[in-house]
């Protein structure tokens, strides 16, 4: 760490940080956020010796950093918010004037479309949707690649969608609203 290094790396600072944050405000729309996303950005870079990069190549990266740190931003926040479902009773998540039974009935269409998946897909997309785990962990746990994780998602959400679409409008209508309670769309 020679002073020059600690020098540039303030210039860079001092000169980029006011774009870059009115860039990552554009996406999060809260102005401590974006600061926070900004100067986050600013100490990953120290960390990772990516100072070093020529002025041009800098700027293009912190730009191109600060846009996809605020898209990875907006869904933690959106999954943060999110209350898994077996924490959320489905009785008192859907209308209020329900009875228990129909609330039942509602459940059983959900476990019938769920039933649809291939053993392996359901497990991931459960393991995904109803334990909020990212697909890193997933992959981890079943001893598969994230890459393969994302495939059996991109397949559960698929087939969930062709079968709700198969079903007619009342289906659509009552799975595509359970569908949506777990993936948060």
């Amino acid at each position: 760490m020679t002073v020059n290094r600690k020098e540039r790396f303030k210039e860079r600072f001092q000169a980029h940080y006011s774009r870059l944050c009115r860039i990552a405000y554009g996406y999060v729309a809260d102005q401590d956020d974006s600061e926070d996303i900004v100067q986050e950005l600013f100490i990953s870079v120290w960390d990772k010796g990516k100072d070093a990069m020529p002025d041009n190549e800098f700027l293009q990266y912190m730009v191109t950093a600060v846009r996809n740190n605020s898209i990875s931003f907006l869904r933690r926040k959106q999954y943060a918010t999110t209350v898994p479902i077996e924490d959320h009773a489905l009785e008192t998540s859907l209308m209020p004037d329900e009875s228990h039974e129909d609330s039942h009935n509602l459940q059983n269409m959900a476990d019938e479309a769920l039933s649809q998946l291939p053993p392996r897909c359901k497990e991931i997309f459960l393991m995904s949707k109803l334990r909020n785990m990212k697909y890193s962990e997933i992959a981890k746990e079943l001893n598969l690649s994230e890459k393969t994780i994302e495939n059996q998602m991109t397949k559960a959400i698929r087939l969930l969608r062709t079968y709700v679409a198969g079903k007619g409008f009342f289906w659509l209508a009552i799975v595509s609203t359970i569908i949506s309670i777990v993936l948060n769309l």
